[in-house]
């Protein structure tokens, strides 16, 4: 049976990430046949232009059908998680639960040595919204969460439409998150079976606030997502998100819905809604076990929080960072930094957030030592993006590598999905140094405290 989440999700990226380098051994993020390698590999030879215009299109094909949900439970997509976890029984001195924070959630899980349990899940289904037509997109899935959330007291659903990070994607397919408001039994069952007795049980809570749209008691809508922009534009509109419509031929730029309440709450992908953090806590409060709540603010809090934690963990050997590794989004190699000791910098995404959090992170990597940035790979102009020429200035001065999308393709860049990671692992084989030494929760804690006192 395939899996029922949506393979460009957080989730199933971070998870099998964290379960290899629990296993000391590399993920590939994107798990893609032989077929759609050389498909990709074939469009890198193009110009990016070609490149955007056939992967948009390829997407009509992707997605599920609604009916894939008829009978949706929840304990499918923890299973599958779950399942990634498979053969490596522990016992552990921590979980991880929460927030899939990208590479900064798969840094910090395998800083404490355990594995890492999502509060959130996404279904790509068929259907999108070509033209623009927010109500469109809205209508695509709207019964079918609303009866799911109805149906499951411990869920949330999101419907997120993002028209313009993820244009590419939102012209032909639409995405259902689910959040869990309380402790499922099968995520207990794995804490108790698999952390070791009075271990720490670590809560990531993404702080990360947005406005959205109050469909039910238990049911919202997102307009937009992280990056450059910020929510209210995605709804007044502008002039530069007016030309992006045009440019991209959307008839609509206006994805405001005024028959629904407007409420602010935690965003859709990097923010965690309240209930599971509290059952967590008395679950640990059952069964002995350390209960660390991690709450920050911001996606970047915890990348920064991943890179103090790899710094700490090098300092504990006597040793000095083997460098920097710049990463983006899903666009990131745990195992590569763990088994080099390189510091790992997570960067959301491919926007002007992301570039001021790396100007200032700057003067904390190690002088002298190689950098590795990657570059990711989306396939939208957006008016947030961050252009080639910038990402130079902010790394002129340092002796830096390219291992994502080529500046003659950036961001367009098919090619770079495949081989990315590629010049990385070469490197990685060449410079085979592990980091052995792993953080308490009450170190990563105790951390956070001086790392947020020296921001």
């Amino acid at each position: 049976m395939s899996a029922l989440e949506s393979a460009e999700s957080s989730s199933p990226i971070v998870t099998r990430a964290v379960a290899a380098g629990l296993r000391g051994e590399y993920a590939e993020n994107y798990r893609l046949p032989a077929w759609q390698k050389a498909f990709l590999l074939g469009l890198g030879a193009l110009p990016q232009g070609a490149a955007r215009f056939a992967l948009s299109r390829f997407q009509r094909f992707s997605g599920l059908p609604a009916h894939a949900l008829d009978d949706f439970r929840i304990e499918t997509l923890i299973g599958e998680r779950l399942a990634d976890y498979d053969g490596l029984e522990g016992p552990f001195p921590a979980v991880t639960v929460g927030a899939a924070l990208g590479g900064a959630t798969a840094y910090l899980s395998l800083a404490v040595g355990g594995p890492f349990l999502p509060q959130a899940f996404v279904v790509s289904l068929k259907g999108g919204a070509p033209d623009g037509d927010v109500r469109r997109y809205l209508n695509r899935s709207l019964a079918l969460a609303r009866r799911i959330a109805a149906a499951d007291p411990r869920l949330f659903t999101i419907q997120h439409y993002d028209p313009i990070h993820d244009g590419w994607l939102t012209r032909y397919v639409n995405h259902l998150r689910f959040k869990l408001l309380d402790l499922p039994p099968a995520y207990a069952e794995f804490i108790q079976q698999r952390l070791k007795p009075g271990g720490a049980v670590i809560f990531l809570e993404g702080g990360a606030q947005w406005l959205r749209y109050r469909l039910g008691e238990r049911s919202v809508f997102q307009v937009g997502g992280w990056g450059g922009l910020p929510p209210e534009e995605f709804l007044e509109g502008s002039e530069r998100l007016r030309a992006y419509a045009r440019r991209a031929g959307l008839k609509s730029s206006d994805w405001k819905l005024d028959d629904f309440p407007l409420e602010r709450g935690p965003e859709s992908e990097w923010g965690s809604e309240p209930g599971l953090g509290e059952a967590l806590n008395a679950f640990c409060q059952q069964e002995g076990f350390r209960f660390v709540r991690l709450s920050l603010a911001h996606p970047h809090d915890f990348s920064r929080l991943a890179f103090a934690a790899a710094d700490k963990m090098l300092a504990k050997e006597g040793r000095q960072p083997a460098g920097t590794l710049i990463e983006m989004f899903s666009q990131f190699d745990a195992t590569a930094a763990l088994q080099t000791g390189l510091l790992p910098l997570w960067l959301v995404f491919n926007t002007q957030d992301s570039l001021e959090f790396l100007n200032a992170m700057r003067p904390r990597f190690p002088t002298g030592k190689p950098v590795f940035f990657s570059p990711l790979a989306t396939f939208s102009l957006t008016p947030d993006l961050v252009a080639w020429q910038d990402w130079q200035s902010a790394l002129d001065g340092l002796t830096w590598t390219n291992i994502g999308a080529r500046p003659s393709h950036y961001p367009a860049d098919a090619r770079a999905v495949v081989r990315w990671v590629h010049p990385l692992r070469a490197w990685a084989a060449r410079n085979h140094h592990p980091i052995r030494s792993r953080l308490t929760a009450e170190e990563l804690q105790e951390l956070l405290i001086f790392d947020s006192q020296r921001k």
